[in-house]
């Protein structure tokens, strides 16, 4: 199943910009709904990887990371540590413990049978049962991941449903109870009012998670509270667009935060406005410093080091 959610701008140079932006509140902690302490100032989030087709992979490997979520999350004060999918459960399961987060793109994987999905539904997995004892661990997805999340948030059910969702950007129908979430809840009422009333949300999907599927399904209401819901680009399918797990630290949107600050692509309707880059701004504070609640470490310096996407961009360089 295809989102076509990512454009083809790939991992090959990191760019690192200053963002001067207004003042942001303390956003609202989350230990199982309760106020939690500061575990690191150095967030490490693990980026998933999706494979390569054609052309792509014979010029940039097997798989790829959109370089605009790497640069998103350092804007935040994250780094960004690459998870290639073919590694094991063994594996997957030591990065877990040595990561502060996970962070599942948009692209064109299958949710159901892929790469992808095998190691998104591991790493969810094990969020899950580390959130279950207190031990803190962030998940965020974006478009193709934001379906991917409410799909594993009803145990593998199939609630995607086709929408014209392609490049246009827009306001958020907020919820009304949007300002006891734990996203919303506490951003400034510059966000609020931005995300309320100008075209700051770029959606880019020809899938979704539809409001009657959300409302009808009680697995995926009971798991997730919908923050905003959006219609199609002729304004007939209403679908959910923005959410957020009752009982766990995971985030999802339909839209992009990632695109309004690091991607200029000719023909995308992207809003590169103050008020647009200023809510990509507030998104990525929010992940990152939910990141900054987990204890989880790398065994070692020389470990950590070696996982980190800059080693992937130097060997990426040094083959050109």
């Amino acid at each position: 199943m295809h989102s076509n959610c990512a454009s083809i701008a790939l991992v090959l140079c990191m760019f690192y910009v200053l963002l001067i932006h207004d003042h942001v509140e303390s956003r609202p902690q989350y230990h199982r709904g309760t106020f939690s302490a500061v575990k690191t100032d150095r967030p490490i989030i693990g980026i998933l990887a999706q494979k390569t087709d054609g052309y792509l992979k014979k010029t940039f490997g097997p798989t790829y990371i959109v370089a605009s979520y790497i640069k998103y999350i350092e804007s935040a004060g994250g780094r960004v540590v690459p998870i290639r999918n073919n590694l094991s459960e063994e594996q997957l399961e030591k990065l877990f413990h040595s990561i502060n987060g996970v962070l599942f793109p948009g692209g064109g994987a299958n949710v159901f049978n892929s790469p992808y999905e095998r190691t998104g539904k591991i790493l969810f997995n094990l969020a899950v049962k580390a959130n279950d004892v207190g031990d803190v661990f962030p998940i965020w997805g974006t478009c193709l991941g934001f379906q991917f999340l409410s799909v594993l948030g009803t145990g593998g059910e199939n609630v995607i449903s086709p929408v014209d969702g392609e490049n246009y950007s827009v306001p958020l129908n907020l919820s009304e109870d949007y300002k006891s979430s734990r996203l919303l809840g506490s951003a400034p009422e510059q966000i609020i009012t931005s995300l309320e009333t100008l075209n700051v949300t770029f959606n880019h999907h020809r899938e979704c998670i539809s409001t009657d599927t959300y409302n009808s399904n009680e697995k995926l209401h009971k798991f997730y509270r919908l923050l905003s819901s959006n219609r199609d680009k002729e304004g007939k399918k209403e679908f959910v667009s923005t959410i957020e797990a009752h009982d766990y630290p995971f985030y999802g949107v339909q839209w992009h935060p990632e695109k309004n600050s690091f991607e200029w692509s000719t023909g995308e309707a992207i809003n590169h406005s103050k008020e647009a880059v200023l809510v990509t701004q507030y998104v990525a504070d929010f992940f990152v410093d939910q990141a900054r609640l987990s204890e989880h470490r790398f065994a070692s310096k020389e470990e950590e080091d070696a996982a980190l996407i800059y080693n992937t961009l130097q060997s990426t360089v040094s083959r050109k």
